[in-house]
């Protein structure tokens, strides 16, 4: 196998990916500031980004284990849990291990992926779709709570046992079914990415990608009794100002997400270097960063800003798009900063690298 740092510390394309990924999480959170209904197309844009992340986070993992023990993966999934529960309680002033954030299941990710690393290519395959399988299973029987499970301090209250445990496991923002589904779904892809690099295999990718894609948006729009999908107006338009399309996580999301995972990762290591997708790499550099960064903004300067304005929530969408420029601009300028005050002053802990990047 292929070593994902056999020349360099950093490959193009993966940052481009993950670039691209956070880019279009960054709209997809802003998201309750912008008035609904929301647009269709902004909803698919925004609703595929996590696959993408989670799957990249994971096959990363698994195809750099050899490098590290496992308590160095141990100390870097507690860390990024810990990032994830300093959201919650300093940013959005809630209870941690109550909704769970997308960091909490790339946090457990992390750490399975490391112990999957012995699993050849098509048990963690397998493994991928008996999560998918599971997460419709536990749909179909304990059904699907629209309201997220979130305990304020300002509001605190006991929640029971049994609805914690359906946040974590079924309907929480990101539960870990179906997301860690996408854990074991990247370790295999992206493995599978630095073993074969025939155009074969190439082709063979790209037809399994467009089938799902195409499999999966059937099953979002035609109506199937057994399904959740649009014609059955069953997914959530809206939750909590969220409007991703994937409350619940339908069968047709699941295959549509995985078919763009898989399109998108063939596609992009063809990219050579040039100004668009330097910049977007750059990005991916700082993606933990940017995370932490765009929801401090929306909630501590573009929240006060409206609300000082007279306005509950952004009403045009060009408007809302120019405040996305603006604030992925200022991101980027932050990370111009980092740059500088890296250079002279490289940071040490491996907080910090999770967070700055080295």
């Amino acid at each position: 196998m292929h070593s994902l740092e056999t020349t360099t510390d950093r490959l193009h394309w993966i940052d481009v990916y993950r670039g691209l990924a956070i880019l279009l999480m960054i709209p997809a959170n802003l998201s309750p500031y912008f008035s609904d209904p929301h647009p269709l197309l902004y909803r698919f844009l925004g609703s595929y980004a996590a696959p993408m992340f989670i799957s990249l986070s994971a096959g990363m993992v698994i195809l750099r284990a050899e490098k590290h023990t496992l308590r160095y993966y141990f100390n870097r999934a507690g860390i990024i849990l810990f990032i994830g529960t300093l959201l919650d309680t300093i940013l959005w002033k809630i209870f941690p291990f109550t909704s769970f954030d997308v960091l909490y299941v790339i946090a457990i990710g992390t750490l399975l992926s490391f112990l999957s690393q012995r699993l050849t290519i098509t048990e963690l395959y397998l493994a991928s779709a008996m999560v998918f399988i599971v997460s419709y299973i536990l749909q179909s029987f304990f059904g699907y709570n629209e309201i997220v499970l979130e305990v304020y301090f300002d509001n605190p209250f006991f929640p029971d046992v049994i609805r914690v445990l359906r946040s974590l496991f079924i309907d929480g923002w990101f539960p870990v079914f179906p997301w860690l589904g996408f854990c074991f779904f990247g370790a295999a892809f992206f493995k599978q990415q630095f073993i074969e690099h025939s155009t074969a295999s190439t082709t063979r990718f790209y037809a399994v990608g467009f089938v799902l894609i195409l499999l999966g948006f059937i099953f979002l729009f035609v109506y199937v009794p057994i399904f959740s999908s649009f014609a059955s107006n069953t997914i959530i338009g809206s939750r909590e100002g969220y409007s991703e399309i994937f409350y619940p996580p339908t069968i047709g999301y699941l295959l549509s997400a995985i078919g763009i995972v898989i399109i998108l990762g063939i596609s992009l290591r063809k990219l050579s270097g040039n100004a668009v997708t330097r910049h977007i790499a750059y990005y991916g550099k700082y993606s933990m960063l940017v995370y932490v960064l765009h929801q401090v903004i929306g909630a501590k300067l573009l929240s006060p800003i409206l609300e000082l304005l007279g306005y509950e929530q952004i009403q045009s969408g060009l408007i809302f798009s120019v405040v996305n420029t603006i604030i992925i601009f200022v991101i980027f300028l932050i990370g111009k900063l980092l740059d500088f005050t890296k250079s002279k002053y490289p940071p040490k802990s491996l907080f910090l690298h999770i967070l700055i990047g080295k």
